[in-house]
């Protein structure tokens, strides 16, 4: 059972870790509620991707991650404990092993996939597009299943510089892995 959450306070990991039975983010100190059940679209949408993503990276140094796999933003002067960014990307993947380890990653994903629910759309588009920025993580990906659209955005000179619009229609071409091409006809 989930407990009451104090808006008012700053959030750390530290907090996250004693919330354990509550299901939530937490991006800039700020605790954010996640849906405790996502749709049988959403499940069938996160399987297909990760197969593909697994077939391309089966024989590589990266590896491929799902939900619910905390992810640990931090800054260089934070302790893990103090860090003020835990999230769950729905997908994503890690060619940096020193940022893996039993229990969580630490630093930032080379790509990120998420899942748009009608919940977690301001999240997504908004709150975590800005935290993979800062954190500069390479690529980012959001899937609508509402709408059957694609965002991706490619992290060069500091920031996303622009976005790629693509529909259920289209062949994505990501941009970090040579050859990764996401049919997303036969994802939707």
């Amino acid at each position: 059972m989930g407990v009451a959450v104090n808006i008012s306070k700053t959030y750390t990991y530290k907090d996250y870790k004693e919330l354990k039975d509550t299901l939530l983010e937490i991006i800039d100190g700020v605790p954010y509620l996640m849906s405790p059940s996502p749709t049988v679209e959403h499940q069938r949408i996160l399987r297909k991707l990760l197969l593909i993503l697994s077939d391309y990276f089966k024989n590589g140094i990266c590896e491929v991650f799902s939900v619910p796999l905390d992810v640990i933003f931090k800054n260089e002067e934070e302790t893990i404990d103090e860090a003020k960014n835990v999230v769950q990307p729905d997908i994503f993947v890690v060619c940096d092993n020193k940022k893996i380890n039993d229990k969580n990653i630490i630093g930032a994903p080379d790509l990120i996939i998420e899942i748009v629910s009608s919940s977690s759309q301001s999240l997504d588009y908004v709150k975590k597009l800005n935290l993979y920025e800062k954190y500069k993580v390479k690529e980012y990906l959001i899937v609508n299943p509402i709408n059957k659209t694609i965002l991706q955005y490619v992290y060069e000179n500091d920031s996303y510089a622009s976005s790629n619009i693509y529909t259920k229609e289209d062949i994505v071409k990501i941009i970090y892995f040579e050859g990764l091409l996401i049919d997303f006809k036969k994802v939707f």
